[in-house]
């Protein structure tokens, strides 16, 4: 049909993005600079420096109508169709993460958002692996998946259930203790972390409107913030926000690592305090405590 055709071609041009800043290594900005040309070149239907922005081989898959295009050449047909349609489309998103695997190869995460005219906006994530050749960073391949809309607040939640319990960092100078539970009713899970010198209470919910997982933080020094979750792979971003004790503003990204059912570590990245970056602190491992269960 028309319209699949039509998404089809958007599929193909997933990295068409509101940039989100990741952290600032050298070959992050790299690639973020290379996705806001490609934004550039989209926006002016300017197929012939899109095509450059994608290698020979390239591939797109589409989960959700188990469909692969692969080569430059079929990608390029699905986008020039886009561009011949009627229809308005708009498409904004974010990257939740630029993993450098080599110095010359990256993977790229986030979320998309596709508006066509008289039509309901959709919401979709992707991965997408990029490679820095002799043409400069190109999409040498990229997957596209549904986000599917949970029934409840704790059916959006599941993901995160394996941390209930009461775990312990191996800091060696004054370590937290952490306690998760679930709310009554099990829409919310409460974190809370304890140590000799401050508490914190962090409420974890599903945001029925913006479609996505969020926490509000509040520091027992009267600081405040509020994050938004997203999956990584193993990993989870938290893109968090935060009021000062002062007033001043704060902001960073958090990545949870799962290490199995009993273990993760916390780091802290590209942290900035009133838009002056901070050094970056060293990851911290969180065992759980023995005896406690899920």
């Amino acid at each position: 049909m028309r319209f699949q055709s039509v998404r089809h071609g958007i599929a193909a041009a997933m990295l068409i993005l509101v940039c989100t800043p990741v952290h600032a290594g050298a070959e992050d900005a790299e690639v973020q600079d290379a996705i806001k040309e490609y934004i550039a070149a989209f926006n002016a239907k300017n197929a012939e420096a899109l095509a450059v922005m994608w290698t020979e081989d390239a591939s797109h898959v589409d989960h959700a109508m188990a469909e692969t295009t692969s080569g430059r050449d079929e990608i390029m047909a699905d986008i020039q169709a886009v561009f011949k349609q009627p229809e308005d489309v708009k498409l904004s998103g974010s990257i939740d993460s630029v993993r450098m695997i080599t110095a010359e190869v990256a993977r790229v995460t986030g979320e998309v958002g596709v508006m066509v005219s008289g039509e309901e906006p959709s919401l979709n994530r992707y991965s997408a692996i990029v490679v820095n050749n002799e043409a400069g960073w190109q999409i040498d391949s990229m997957e596209e998946m549904p986000i599917p809309t949970p029934v409840s607040s704790a059916a959006a939640l599941t993901p995160l259930e394996w941390l209930v319990g009461d775990w312990t960092d191996e800091s060696g100078e004054d370590p937290v203790q952490t306690h998760v539970h679930w709310a009554l009713g099990g829409g919310f899970l409460i974190r809370t972390c304890t140590s000799e010198a401050a508490q914190s209470t962090q409420i974890i919910g599903w945001d029925a409107r913006g479609g996505e997982i969020r926490s509000w933080t509040f520091h027992s020094d009267g600081s405040h913030g509020e994050g938004v979750w997203s999956p990584s792979g193993d990993d989870w971003m938290i893109r968090s926000t935060q009021t000062l004790e002062d007033g001043r503003m704060a902001s960073g990204t958090y990545v949870f690592h799962r290490e199995g059912d009993d273990a993760f570590t916390i780091k802290l990245m590209g942290r900035e305090i009133e838009g002056e970056p901070q050094v970056p602190s060293d990851p911290a491992r969180v065992i759980r405590t023995p005896g406690s269960t899920q």
